[in-house]
């Protein structure tokens, strides 16, 4: 039988789950701006108390929102290395990935952060410290490639891991505004076609010794 502070603390895990997940969805129909407190509670069906309970304002309920969503998104990633995904892959993932459906409801919470970090310090503060874990998620899943000869030694990895942050985000804010997008599959290729550029040596001649096998292979079939 769990302990009264264990299922306390399961509880209060709870409510604030239920919290976050509300004003994901009221931040991104209403706006930050727009978006009031008691409609939060309302939708998580919880009284403003519980809101304040565990946040100090609404300022902190976006910023953890943020915070939560970037740690998910971490975690999708290490969870994949796990299971032997290899780290460039993983890197074209966060590209491309344009058709996740959570993508709509993420994309407008992302942009509303952004907006509202230009206006209040401790959103700003929050954003940048979720940002700056999530690039270095990002410099880590580089560096691994560049130790499995997947990517060029030379690649500055700091730079390369912003580059995917940038698309990424640019991606979330296109979103938001209901930006019509490229082609999808077109949209994959040119990504993987930067990567290639990125690529070693190694990994370059055997791409290029497997073409060119089978180019002759169809030659010879035809």
């Amino acid at each position: 039988m769990a302990e009264p502070d264990s299922l306390s603390r399961q509880s209060g895990a709870l409510i604030r789950d239920r919290l976050i997940e509300a004003a994901v969805h009221e931040f991104g129909e209403q706006g930050y701006d727009r978006a009031r407190v008691q409609d939060i509670a309302r939708r998580a069906g919880l009284s403003t108390g519980a809101i304040y309970g565990n946040f100090r304002n609404k300022a902190d309920l976006l910023a953890e929102a943020v915070d939560r969503g970037l740690a998910a998104a971490a975690r999708k990633l290490v969870e994949a290395l796990d299971r032997g995904a290899a780290s460039t892959d993983l890197l074209k993932m966060v590209a491309t990935d344009l058709s996740d459906p959570r993508r709509r409801t993420w994309a407008p919470l992302v942009s509303e952060a952004l907006a509202a970090a230009r206006r209040d310090d401790e959103v700003a503060r929050r954003v940048h410290a979720a940002l700056r874990r999530a690039e270095a998620k990002l410099t880590e899943l580089v560096e691994l490639a560049q130790q499995d000869g997947s990517l060029a030694p030379e690649v500055d990895s700091a730079a390369c891991a912003r580059l995917v942050l940038c698309v990424s985000l640019g991606v979330d804010v296109l979103t938001a505004l209901d930006f019509e997008g490229p082609d999808r599959k077109a949209w994959t290729a040119l990504v993987h076609r930067l990567f290639a550029g990125l690529a070693s040596a190694a990994v370059r001649t055997a791409t290029a010794a497997r073409r060119s096998a089978g180019g002759r292979s169809g030659r010879s079939s035809g």
